[in-house]
């Protein structure tokens, strides 16, 4: 087991209890995770009572279809992209009516990437009823490793948003 896997199911661990604790609800919007974040919430006992769903939206046709990404979004900004991000964390808040919903769109490699968002970006989008907060990170490693360490910040920016209520 790899240490990014073992920190996600860590902030897992911790995550679900805390929403449960609080009353916070989750959901996930994940085009290159394909469904890691989700996954691993799910693992946890007690994960029923705090995750409502998952969307994975790997395709553009989907990402408009079930989350509500603009096609202007797609066109002008890409998938990869804050502003796809914020809208696919707010479209999985939406479908899912979840008090938080975490998005993940990138190039986990080892094809892909631009000169200015290359192999290892991850945009991340974090919707609340405050509002949606976006980040970009750039992981190094293969596809496995920038997976699996997405996985974890998006695990991460849950847990974050939790604790500060």
């Amino acid at each position: 087991m790899t240490c990014a896997v073992q920190a996600a199911e860590e902030a897992a661990r911790e995550l679900v209890p805390l929403c449960c604790e609080r009353g916070v609800t989750l959901s996930t919007a994940e085009s290159c995770t394909a469904g890691l974040v989700s996954s691993t919430i799910a693992d946890i006992p007690g994960a029923s009572n705090v995750l409502r769903g998952g969307a994975v939206t790997y395709v553009d046709e989907i990402k408009h279809a079930v989350l509500g990404v603009s096609l202007h979004t797609l066109e002008h900004f890409t998938a990869v992209s804050a502003p796809c991000a914020s809208e696919m964390a707010k479209g999985a808040r939406r479908v899912f009516g979840s008090t938080l919903a975490v998005s993940t769109t990138g190039y986990a490699g080892p094809g892909g990437g631009t000169e200015e968002d290359p192999v290892g970006t991850v945009y991340f989008g974090l919707a609340s009823d405050r509002g949606v907060h976006t980040e970009c990170c750039r992981f190094e490693g293969t596809r496995e490793d920038v997976r699996q360490a997405a996985c974890l910040h998006a695990l991460k920016m849950l847990l974050n948003a939790v604790e500060e209520g």
